[in-house]
């Protein structure tokens, strides 16, 4: 997906979801955009190099509330908010070669598969229990649309 045809469904939805928010309902976007230092350092920590389509949203839209989905913010500086760091060390701990990006709740998240230092862009869902990956969507702004705008349910 290009991010002129996610910024059209991105429209759509708040305007579809504005008077949840409003009503204090559903909290929409946090707003938390990456900075390309924060970028930097988070793949010198974890030893990857991250998705581009993932980096530009991180510093068009940033991360925290994303509509349905919590995505990782960058940033270390936030108080109670598990960062993309946090959640990935120690590096590799189920040896699946895997960076998470979202939470989804139960211990289990979705985020991008490693190989030789290099994210895929497709996202991929990974269990918990015993590192076990799947395929979520092709690419980081499909998965979005899907997960945080609920397009296509």
């Amino acid at each position: 997906m290009r991010f002129a045809d996610f910024d059209v469904l991105l429209r759509q939805a708040l305007r579809r979801y504005a008077a949840l928010e409003r009503d204090g309902d559903v909290a929409v976007f946090d707003h938390w955009r990456a900075t390309e230092a924060d970028l930097v350092r988070v793949q010198r920590r974890l030893g990857v190099r991250l998705p581009e389509q993932y980096r530009g949203f991180l510093l068009r839209y940033g991360a925290g509330r994303f509509l349905f989905v919590e995505l990782l913010p960058a940033d270390e500086g936030r108080r109670w908010v598990e960062t993309l760091v946090g959640a990935n060390e120690p590096v590799d701990v189920h040896g699946s070669g895997f960076v998470a990006v979202a939470p989804v709740g139960t211990g289990d998240y979705w985020g991008f598969v490693v190989r030789d230092g290099i994210c895929e862009d497709a996202v991929s869902f990974r269990y918990h229990e015993d590192g076990a990956v799947e395929p979520a969507a092709d690419d980081f702004l499909e998965f979005v649309a899907a997960e945080g705008l609920r397009v296509g349910r």
